[in-house]
């Protein structure tokens, strides 16, 4: 292993390690000291890479990102099926996310709420996500042909993110079955453009 790969391995080691952390206690409750310990990483060697609390955070939303790009947006965006198929796909598979861990909803919310006001690159992580997925939404939507797609993208938007966040607050991934019968009515009551309409 090169030198490069070795600091870089180091450095996303401690941001795992603090993904993990940070996830399971929120940001300002957990302290640099109960992010690293029992990680066999100094502090020292922490603000090596990262030279404050707040890079690491940005650091940990990067990489949080990540995950959720590969196991919710690109699974869906790139499946088989029709466009409304896959709006319906993007809610059963954000529950089965929210099945899997209970506890954990979504980390770019839970920044972009600690943040606000506070540090404006931490809450525009999360605003970034929001951003995503109303983009993600509006895509299938002219996809498939609807009417005022921008509108309908973010009623939907709207629809998941307010499941994901009542997931977050009750513990109750059921938020996301009533969102999506919502869902339905709203693209069954969406005309479609004389180009797509049978």
């Amino acid at each position: 292993m090169t030198e490069d790969a070795k600091l870089e391995s180091k450095k996303q080691a401690i941001v795992k390690q603090a993904f993990e952390r940070f996830y399971d206690g929120g940001f300002h409750a957990v302290g640099i000291d109960s992010v690293m310990a029992d990680s066999g990483i100094s502090k020292r060697t922490l603000y090596k890479y990262f030279p404050s609390k707040e890079d690491l955070i940005e650091a940990v939303l990067d990489y949080y990102g990540a995950i959720v790009t590969r196991e919710l947006f690109d699974p869906v965006m790139k499946a088989s099926g029709s466009a409304r198929e896959r709006i319906m796909m993007f809610f059963d598979r954000r529950k089965a996310m929210i099945d899997r861990n209970p506890i954990r909803g979504c980390l770019g919310m839970k920044a972009a709420q600690e943040y606000a006001g506070k540090h404006k690159g931490i809450a525009g992580h999360g605003k970034n996500a929001a951003r995503i997925v109303e983009q993600n939404f509006v895509k299938l939507c002219e996809e498939a042909g609807f009417q005022k797609p921008r509108e309908l993208g973010k009623q939907l938007s709207l629809l998941f993110q307010g499941a994901l966040l009542m997931s977050q607050v009750t513990g109750d991934s059921s938020q996301f079955a009533s969102a999506k019968a919502a869902a339905v009515v709203l693209l069954d009551q969406a005309g479609k453009t004389d180009r797509t309409r049978r």
